[in-house]
Formats: structure tokens, sequence, C-alpha cells
């Protein structure tokens, strides 16, 4: 299970980073702290992958 989570958060960290570059961010500008991407865009997403792994979790009865 925990091999699951894992690639899923990599994949979505992939997918971001995807995006951003496609949207002209450069590499400097992604790993700029403070920064949109780094300190904005990231913690966001993370946030809100947890809370869907928590989501599904909770349907399935594994958490309360």
């Amino acid at each position: 299970m925990i091999d699951h989570y894992d690639n899923g958060e990599r994949e979505m960290y992939a997918m971001l980073r995807k995006v951003a570059t496609k949207r002209e961010l450069d590499e400097e500008e992604l790993d700029a702290s403070p920064g949109e991407y780094e300190d904005g865009l990231q913690p966001t997403a993370q946030q809100w992958y947890q809370s869907g792994i928590k989501d599904a979790d909770m349907k399935m009865g594994e958490r309360y």
C-alpha cells in the first residue's frame, strides 16, 4: 500500500512540473523559494492528494 501512495505522489509531482514547464517556467523558477510553484502550488497539491487518500481510506472502512 505504501508503494501505491509513494508512486502516486511522485506521479503527481511529475505532472505538476510538466504542466509548469509547458507554461514556460524554467527549472530555476520551479525550485525557487519563495516562489509560486515551490511555496504555493506544491503544498496545495500535496494537501489535496493526502485528502483524497484519506477520503478513499474512509470509504473503504480503513479509517474513521
